[in-house]
């Protein structure tokens, strides 16, 4: 009996969650790419995009829809960007719901009340420029200032 409170106290006390996605990150020019950061080539900004997936998690645990980041990146952003005719997403930024062990732990025993989820990718959408030797975001040479 002891045995199983503390499995039970251990299951309902906070953890550590990492999220992985894996997307096209190479600027070839074969397929979209997605990074988190900026990028050395030339490019032109076509604007920024925020996307959002949203479902429900049901019995505390089964994603329905997938408002998982790979789901939020390779079906709802990567489309997006290739609406906007751009070569990749840089910068980018996502926010997913996600509960604790105890709360999913309620949703299966409430089964009835599934639990809202949903996923929010932020970027900026670029083109980039081939054979140009400007910097990112230059139309002309460098100016010099005294």
């Amino acid at each position: 009996m002891r045995l199983l409170l503390a499995l039970s106290l251990a299951a309902l006390t906070g953890c550590t969650v990492i999220n992985t996605a894996s997307v096209p990150s190479d600027r070839s020019g074969q397929d979209i790419f997605v990074t988190a950061g900026d990028i050395p080539e030339p490019y032109e900004s076509l604007g920024m995009v925020q996307v959002t997936r949203s479902g429900v998690l049901l019995f505390g645990f089964v994603d329905v829809v997938g408002t998982d980041i790979e789901a939020g990146l390779k079906d709802t952003l990567i489309p997006q960007i290739r609406e906007m005719g751009g070569d990749g997403a840089i910068n980018v930024r996502f926010r997913q719901t996600q509960y604790l062990p105890g709360q999913q732990v309620l949703g299966a025993i409430f089964f009835i009340f599934p639990l809202p989820s949903s996923v929010t990718v932020t970027a900026e959408v670029v083109k980039l420029r081939r054979g140009s030797a400007a910097g990112p975001g230059v139309d002309g040479p460098p100016v010099a200032a005294r």
